[in-house]
């Protein structure tokens, strides 16, 4: 079975009452999210210590009631987001969407309106004539959500909507920083003498947590939260701020410097700083990641190392839907799809993109972009197989005690097919 993630806490404040059903919605911006998209719907991407749908359900103080999303990522997104699929709505509701960020509390109208940023809805709230003329698809093409909400009231919502990959990476420590709470420090588990350095106010550590006497965690410069069952192993150095999920191993010797969101059941050695890591990745030998978006499910054999600083100093560069796109940033690494497989010595160039299910054979320097299902040796890449990737994931899955459901792998077969769409654009 899977280890189930924490069900957010849901803050009660002043809302409107009664309160209107909170239904999550990912638009046509889900695409500048791949690859990290083709396994997952947007709502299940992991944004400091939760997913973002656990994030709304706590920062708006209510439940999420459903979720609209692509259709052949309905079945996988209702099994793992614990909310209805795809459903229409029946009365009033809040509708908001899944790459939104805010920090600040926000207080929603009664009346029906749109709440936009750059022009984009961030959130609509629906009578019932206006949930009754939105559907699932409505906000997956601009034509069509622009001629929904054409008429309805408009005003500036707070926050941002998350667009690319690297945005994750910018802002991890701000993530982890602002997830901490005063309740949240602790310490659950014996800790040998000396391992501990900085503020204990910052310390987080769960339950059956095992630190070896000769590890560090230092909170000098942010929070330090391990949750329960995490392992650490000697001379490993952990600097804030640090989230590590429950059930994670930290190999011996390894450096994670401030700034990594990992987890839940991964195993990390190395050199680690600025990533953010899905659950049940390995990245467990020698080698540097650095500024990188990491799916679950990821592999990265020994001696594998990328680059996140370009030799100029420049803005980093990255291959998003066809073209080099400017992410801004000096430091970013890569975006690496899950159930990517990368062998020895793999050396990954800066801003690089490696799709869904590919894997590397080679210790040659990768190109800067590899398609989904790929395989790349060193005389060249070629397609791989979907079924035999299929194949692969469910071995290393029931290594973790964990399956693929069958809507998993309907999607995992769909998905041979359906990232074509996508990638084709890129050459």
């Amino acid at each position: 079975m899977r280890w189930c993630r924490v069900r957010a806490k849901i803050v009660r404040g002043d809302i409107l009452a009664p309160m209107k059903p909170l239904v999550l919605f990912e638009d046509e911006g889900f695409a500048d999210l791949l690859p990290l998209v083709f396994w997952r719907s947007v709502f299940e991407i992991q944004l400091g210590r939760k997913i973002l749908l656990d994030r709304f359900a706590q920062r708006l103080g209510r439940p999420v009631s459903g979720v609209w999303t692509r259709d052949w990522m309905a079945p996988v997104a209702g099994q793992r987001c614990g909310a209805p699929a795809n459903r229409p709505l029946s009365g009033p509701t809040l509708l908001v969407n899944g790459r939104w960020r805010f920090d600040a509390p926000v207080e929603f109208p009664d009346s029906p309106c749109v709440g936009t940023i750059e022009g984009a809805p961030a959130y609509i709230v629906c009578d019932e004539k206006v949930a009754a003329a939105l559907t699932p698809l409505s906000f997956l093409e601009v034509a069509s959500s622009a001629a929904a909400l054409e008429r309805l009231p408009k005003h500036d919502a707070p926050g941002k909507l998350l667009r690319y990959p690297w945005d994750l990476v910018s802002s991890i420590s701000a993530d982890i920083e602002g997830d901490w709470t005063p309740t949240d420090a602790g310490v659950l588990s014996d800790v040998p003498e000396g391992v501990l350095t900085g503020p204990k106010d910052r310390l987080r550590i769960g339950e059956s947590v095992s630190l070896h006497r000769t590890s560090l965690i230092d909170t000098a410069s942010g929070s330090v939260y391990l949750g329960d069952s995490v392992a650490v192993g000697p001379y490993a150095v952990l600097e804030g701020p640090l989230y590590i999920g429950p059930g994670s191993v930290i190999r011996p010797h390894s450096w994670l410097h401030g700034g990594n969101s990992i987890g839940p059941v991964c195993k990390i050695g190395g050199e680690v700083h600025g990533c953010l890591i899905h659950g049940y990745t390995n990245k467990q030998h020698e080698g540097f990641l650095g500024h990188c978006v990491v799916g679950s499910w990821v592999n990265i054999g020994a001696g594998a190392a990328n680059s996140d600083l370009k030799n100029t100093y420049g803005a980093v560069r990255c291959p998003i839907n066809g073209s080099e796109t400017d992410t801004g940033l000096t430091f970013f690494g890569a975006v690496i799809g899950d159930h990517a497989k990368l062998g020895i010595h793999a050396t990954i160039p800066t801003g690089a993109v490696i799709g869904f299910a590919t894997s590397v054979f080679t210790s040659e320097a990768l190109p800067k972009y590899l398609p989904s299902f790929s395989w790349a040796t060193r005389e060249g890449t070629v397609s791989g197989d979907p079924l035999r990737a299929m194949d692969v994931a469910a071995k290393v899955m029931a290594r973790r005690n964990v399956d693929l459901t069958d809507e998993e792998v309907e999607l995992f077969l769909d998905l041979g097919r359906r990232v074509k769409q996508f990638e084709s654009r890129r050459h």
